[in-house]
């Protein structure tokens, strides 16, 4: 019996120490996991150019991916910047409420039509609120806030049709610059072709889009804004920059198709300068001109394709030339831009005789659709001259919606112009803002 005690003693003894074990080993594991929440120091923004394909499950979703990373790793007292047409995205709210409490100033700016009718539940109310939490002890130009402009933040009438964000820094990452063709929407996420540039430690780069942003804030008419700047990432190459509302300025498509000359190319193989489209939607007078430029090219014997979403039917004449595709996957009956899946980018890429340079490329990003919109509104736009890889890498993913585009300017389909005007009518499918399906699109990422 004695020694039965014993055993159970001493059995009770390893019991309670494996116990002791298992508590004492949880503190670490809590703590790890704590730490896995907490921003990395040494998490490095990729710079470059990311693109979003609704097809293919690893790429829906990546810039959504590459904004959620970037945000993840700014510790506080940094500052994020953001501009966007539409920001409707339960996912990315909750990522930018996060950053606020750690104590990083988020400052957003929206369209405020799309705010209004969103309605107090939406993205648009949960962060108003959200956001107002623990700024009192903050100084003034730290705190956090989401606002609207009366209709262009640095004009008169047009709409805020900006996407781009501005982080003082991530990880080891400093003056990062993100723009492209995607709203913070669960749409720019699973429904649509986008694209998003990082450019990362420019501070000449990132004080100048800083300076657009303390304009923008204020709401009122400023002057035109343009400048260049040298790349800090590719040797030889430069970024320009304009924003709108423009005035003086050349209209940036044409800033770089009207360099362009269709022989004599170094960098292709046939000789033939490249030049690849991909704008979502062309119109008015504005687009016809730079329709006109394209057709141009292409008769003077440029390797040109073009894929959109939606154009005029005048334009489309134009084109009819030229080696252009609809990228409009409908998934319905009848064409419907909150179920289909289509081109929402709005650039260019060329590759080939520049200003009489034959090893010359140039890369348009914006969030800029051809329209004379887009002309009065607050929009984006970015040059990368002689960014060879980055060139390479949107050529090549126009050439791939191209080849998988399902109709031509031949069969043509009206899908819905993805303008601030909301068109709203009993019995139609077109839906008001309080009603996109955005929570449905974003559970399609997990």
């Amino acid at each position: 019996m004695a020694a039965l005690a014993a055993l159970l003693v001493a059995a009770g003894l390893l019991v309670a120490a494996q116990g002791g074990l298992t508590r004492a080993d949880a503190a670490p594991v809590a703590a790890t996991v704590a730490a896995k929440k907490q921003p990395n120091p040494a998490y490095v923004v990729t710079p470059g150019i990311t693109f979003n394909h609704p097809f293919k499950a690893k790429k829906r979703g990546a810039i959504q991916r590459k904004i959620i990373k970037t945000l993840k790793n700014v510790e506080g007292g940094q500052t994020v910047r953001l501009m966007t047409w539409n920001f409707d995205s339960p996912l990315l709210a909750g990522k930018m409420i996060a950053a606020h409490k750690r104590g990083v100033s988020v400052q957003i700016i929206m369209a405020r039509g799309l705010a209004k009718a969103q309605g107090s539940h939406r993205s648009y109310g949960i962060l108003s609120r959200a956001l107002k939490k623990g700024n009192a002890d903050r100084p003034k130009e730290l705190r956090s806030w989401i606002r609207t402009c009366s209709a262009t933040c640095r004009g008169k009438g047009g709409a805020m049709h900006n996407k781009m964000m501005l982080v003082s820094k991530s990880g080891a990452t400093s003056w990062i610059v993100m723009q492209g063709s995607g709203n913070f929407t669960g749409a720019a996420a699973v429904q649509q072709f986008n694209d998003w540039t990082t450019v990362t430690d420019n501070q000449a780069l990132y004080d100048g889009w800083m300076t657009m942003w303390e304009q923008a804030k204020k709401d009122k008419s400023f002057p035109s804004l343009q400048f260049t700047v040298p790349s800090t990432t590719t040797p030889g190459s430069t970024i320009t920059t304009q924003f709108a509302p423009h005035r003086d300025q050349v209209d940036p498509p044409l800033r770089v198709l009207n360099k362009v000359q269709c022989n004599g190319a170094a960098n292709t193989a046939n000789g033939r300068t490249k030049v690849r489209v991909a704008n979502a939607v062309w119109g008015d007078e504005r687009g016809a001109r730079i329709a006109r430029k394209v057709r141009e090219l292409h008769s003077q014997g440029c390797d040109v394709r073009v894929v959109f979403m939606m154009m005029s039917g005048k334009i489309r004449s134009i084109l009819a030339p030229v080696p252009a595709k609809q990228m409009v996957y409908i998934t319905g009956a009848t064409a419907n831009k909150f179920k289909d899946r289509y081109v929402h980018l709005k650039g260019l890429s060329v590759q080939g005789n520049l200003d009489g340079n034959p090893n010359a490329t140039a890369v348009l990003s914006s969030s800029e659709n051809w329209t004379q919109l887009g002309w009065f509104s607050d929009e984006h736009d970015l040059i990368f001259w002689d960014d060879a890889p980055m060139a390479a890498k949107y050529a090549d993913w126009v050439d791939m919606i191209y080849n998988t585009a399902p109709r031509t300017l031949a069969n043509y389909v009206n899908s819905a112009d993805p303008d601030p005007q909301v068109r709203i009518k009993p019995g139609s499918e077109y839906l008001g803002p309080k009603d996109y399906p955005f929570h449905e699109l974003e559970a399609e990422l997990n």
